[in-house]
């Protein structure tokens, strides 16, 4: 345990030190904050002004208002010229007055409104956004007419409009009503991301760690000193180390971005919204939010934060195991590839196993999935906040820490033989032909 304590900080001490830790430290949050502003920038402006005339021959619509959009990327503008004449004017223009028209003939007839249809002619290309705003517009303002023709009152349109709220809750649990499952499955969402991330970034980095060695011959040298075993597992637990560091100064730092660095730049708290059709912050229902407060804490927080930890240590380390094992298998980077895929396959296959436990939390592919060593990091992340039973944690990490050990050592002898071999393509059956091998 000495030498793999040395081994350990020898690997994080010369990781930490190096410029490429500190710049990636530092510029994760300001790429961070970027991402977030060039996305709403994008969302913004990407959409262009875009003038629409209305022409109502029926004047069917002269007194039903058609809101413009709120993102300020159609604005409707009614008027009484004639269609030929406007739709001239507009096509001979390199700058328009209107870049479409919607035009409602005079045989349009509100009863049969297949019969004439009500053309939309533009001379500039909507998006597939702008399209659905100016048909969901005037379908609203087509149903609006439609409702006064029938001579319904505005309590009667408002009464057929409202919608249903349905109760959802389990028969065995009080405590999930219809927001928990959206709540439960973002949470687990993210934490089975966080590893399927972390297990990729932190284990190239080992990978390419004992490669970098192995090319230098650095190796030979620790050989000398310390068993395979021990410069493989200190290597491993060293760069768990940084990864940990560096997720807890990314946390602090974003957290410090979001709310200091942002306003200084100019980019207000309102700006962080992805979405821009999304509400104000003052149309919010605040009963919403207290029931989503009140739903969150529903959630198994401690059991969330006491195994989450387990699961991320153990998909890490059984992974990091493997790709220590690859790096010292290969001669050159063009072993890389065929080698890495029965590594990377199980943890692609476990992040779309997660993403359908987010939809059945409750399914046997989940629950298999939580089990099997390779897949339950990621998998049982995703499934902690629905409160999976204990049993089923129980035998998860009991099966967890058993695949722990079985990658431990079949990478334990590969890497034994592999880290002193050079100039030699590897294939498959030789790496099977080193698992069995005696010492």
């Amino acid at each position: 345990m000495g030498k793999i304590w040395i081994i350990v900080q020898r690997e994080y001490i010369t990781r930490v030190k190096r410029k490429s830790f500190l710049i990636t430290t530092l510029l994760a949050p300001l790429g961070f904050l970027l991402l977030m502003s060039s996305s709403v920038l994008i969302s913004t402006y990407s959409q262009g002004k875009m003038d629409v005339a209305i022409i109502d021959e029926t004047s069917l619509f002269k007194d039903v208002p058609i809101a413009d959009a709120e993102d300020g990327s159609v604005y409707f503008h009614t008027i009484t010229e004639d269609y030929n004449k406007v739709s001239k004017e507009i096509q001979g223009t390199e700058k328009p007055k209107y870049e479409a028209i919607v035009f409602i003939p005079k045989d349009f007839d509100i009863d049969n409104p297949r019969r004439t249809n009500i053309a939309v002619r533009y001379t500039k290309r909507p998006g597939i956004a702008k399209q659905q705003f100016i048909s969901q517009s005037i379908n609203s303002a087509y149903q609006e007419v439609r409702l006064k023709a029938l001579n319904i009152s505005q309590q009667q349109r408002d009464e057929m409009q409202e919608k249903l709220s349905l109760n959802f809750e389990s028969l065995d649990n009080e405590h999930e009503n219809q927001s928990y499952t959206a709540i439960a499955g973002g949470v687990g969402m993210m934490m089975g991301f966080a590893i399927y991330i972390s297990i990729f970034f932190y284990g190239t980095m080992i990978m390419k760690g004992v490669m970098e060695e192995k090319t230098n011959r650095i190796v030979e040298v620790l050989a000398s000193s310390v068993k395979p075993f021990q410069l493989l597992m200190g290597k491993i637990i060293g760069v768990g180390a940084v990864g940990v560091t560096q997720f807890i100064l990314w946390g602090i730092l974003m957290i410090g971005t979001v709310f200091i660095v942002g306003p200084l730049l100019g980019i207000p708290m309102s700006s962080m919204q992805t979405m821009p059709t999304q509400p104000p912050v003052e149309a919010i229902d605040q009963d919403s939010v207290q029931a989503l407060a009140q739903t969150f804490r529903s959630l198994p927080l401690i059991q969330i934060l006491v195994f989450f930890p387990f699961y991320f240590l153990g998909g890490f380390l059984i992974y990091g195991s493997l790709f220590a094992a690859i790096g010292a298998a290969i001669g050159e980077d063009g072993d890389q590839q065929s080698l890495m895929i029965p590594v990377t396959v199980p943890i692609i296959i476990s992040i779309f196993i997660a993403i359908n436990v987010i939809n059945n939390p409750d399914s046997a592919l989940g629950m298999w999935g939580s089990l099997i060593p390779f897949t339950s990091p990621v998998v049982m992340s995703a499934l902690l906040p629905f409160g999976p039973p204990w049993w089923q944690i129980a035998l998860s990490l009991l099966l967890l820490l058993g695949g722990f050990v079985f990658t431990t050592f079949i990478a334990a002898r590969i890497y034994r033989t592999g880290i002193l071999m050079y100039g030699k393509k590897v294939k498959m059956k030789e790496i099977a032909r080193w698992i069995f091998s005696k010492a």
